[in-house]
């Protein structure tokens, strides 16, 4: 039986190391294909936004509400991100991991100082920590964008 692919002489291998240079090229036009949708990054930064000034809403439940909206936002511009680029990310780098775990660390943060505004009731004042939040978050979103768009070059 043959085995296609070990080469059995010089032509194949110039054969078989032409075809994985056409990949490489192929991978290089893919990263540089890939863009963020300009949406996404403020998307992710309105939501954490969102999040931190609940403080001041009125009413036991609004913080439980608000939190499963931002998890359903969460959810949905993955999926429409998914949808504009045509390239679902599995896994996630080290730095990627990095960013989204200072982003989460990050919004309760912030989350915590809108708490202690608005019980100092200091509640026009939890539109600093918001827009920091919102600035913080887009950031770092674009940041694990194009960390998971640099790893398309070792996808296997």
């Amino acid at each position: 039986m043959e085995n296609n692919l070990t080469p059995s002489g010089p032509d194949d291998a110039r054969v078989v190391s032409g075809l994985l240079e056409e990949l490489q090229a192929d991978r290089a036009r893919l990263v540089e294909k890939v863009r963020a949708p300009k949406w996404l990054a403020p998307g992710f930064g309105l939501i954490a936004a969102s999040y931190v000034m609940t403080p001041p809403f009125p009413g036991e439940g609004a913080g439980g509400f608000v939190l499963s909206t931002a998890l359903a936002a969460g959810i949905l511009l993955v999926a429409l991100s998914y949808r504009v680029t045509g390239i679902k990310f599995t896994r996630f780098g080290v730095q990627a991991w990095a960013a989204f775990a200072a982003a989460v660390v990050g919004t309760l943060a912030l989350f915590s100082v809108s708490l202690g505004l608005a019980a100092s009731g200091l509640v026009w004042w939890i539109a600093i920590p918001a827009v920091v939040a919102f600035v913080l978050v887009c950031w770092l979103a674009s940041l694990i964008f194009s960390s998971l768009r640099e790893r398309l070059h070792y996808v296997r």
